[in-house]
């Protein structure tokens, strides 16, 4: 049953990319954090052991308050489903977006898109087993030991005399019999092996969406950090430190060369500037 709902899931995350595409009427935020809250909780448990609860001390002053407490709603969507098991956070979120399509999926393209999600899912939800034991009237007669005849040792084996063509005959029907005995284990064998392909790959598509959702999440989170003023300003220093390290390297090479060639101008005044440097720094530096 978990193999038939993690294909529905993915299923319905298909739907779910789809849906821009038809036009459909945008839900209201309340439905859009329910939808929010269950499939993180079927992608990654409980958000305790995830992350803490957004606040402004954690975002360091880069986000604004509307930003902070849109993070915050998400946090309390996902924890409202604390303690729901992967499988039945699936199971509520497939029901919750075949509701919210219903209500808000006006146009033709999203109608046949929750028509057939809805119907998958009614598929697997009905698919319950059936039960394959016969009554016991319709079950053959038990086999009961019966007693020999006096005066016998028990029941004999009737034997007809056989001639070589029918011993062949018979030796042929019975290697024909173990070879379809040997052919349907193959295909039992090569049916397990399809079921367990399937439930890899459905597992690995669940997985593959829960990284793109953290991969985009991450950009978002790292983007608006990026854009924030304290970002900009430590990028500007490091640029200036940069290219001051760069035109000292520069001036020293400089002097190095003209030393070699004997000439102290430029030296002299590299001097004469750090002598200026060091008495304007006496001046305006309180003495110790």
């Amino acid at each position: 049953m978990a193999d038939s709902v993690d294909r529905v899931f993915v299923h319905a995350l298909n739907t779910v990319k789809k849906i821009p595409k038809t036009g459909a009427s945008r839900p209201p935020p309340s439905d859009r954090l329910r939808l929010y809250g269950l499939y993180k909780q079927a992608m990654e448990g409980d958000v305790d052991g995830v992350m803490a609860r957004p606040s402004a001390a954690s975002s360091s002053g880069s986000f604004t308050s509307e930003e902070i407490q849109r993070e915050r709603d998400k946090w309390d969507a996902w924890n409202s489903q604390k303690g729901l098991t992967r499988t039945e956070a699936k199971k509520r979120y497939i029901e919750a977006l075949i509701d919210t399509m219903h209500r808000y999926a006006t146009t033709p393209d999203a109608e046949e898109l929750v028509s057939e999600l809805e119907f998958v899912w009614n598929q697997i939800r009905n698919n319950s087993p059936s039960s394959s034991a016969s009554s016991p009237q319709n079950s053959p007669p038990s086999r009961r030991f019966r007693q020999p005849v006096a005066g016998t040792d028990g029941p004999m084996k009737v034997l007809s005399p056989m001639s070589e063509q029918d011993e062949a005959e018979l030796r042929s029907h019975r290697q024909m019999d173990l070879q379809d005995d040997d052919e349907e284990e193959d295909d039992a064998s090569s049916i397990r092996w399809q079921r367990k392909v399937e439930r890899a790959i459905t597992s690995l598509s669940a997985e593959v969406a829960a990284l793109r959702e953290q991969i985009s999440s991450g950009r978002e989170w790292r983007s608006r950090i990026e854009k924030s003023w304290p970002a900009w300003f430590g990028r500007m220093a490091l640029l200036v430190v940069k290219h001051i390290l760069a035109d000292a390297l520069l001036l020293a090479l400089v002097l190095l060369w003209m030393r070699r060639r004997k000439d102290r101008r430029l030296e002299d005044l590299v001097r004469a500037g750090l002598k200026l440097m060091r008495e304007y720094a006496r001046k305006v530096l309180p003495s110790r």
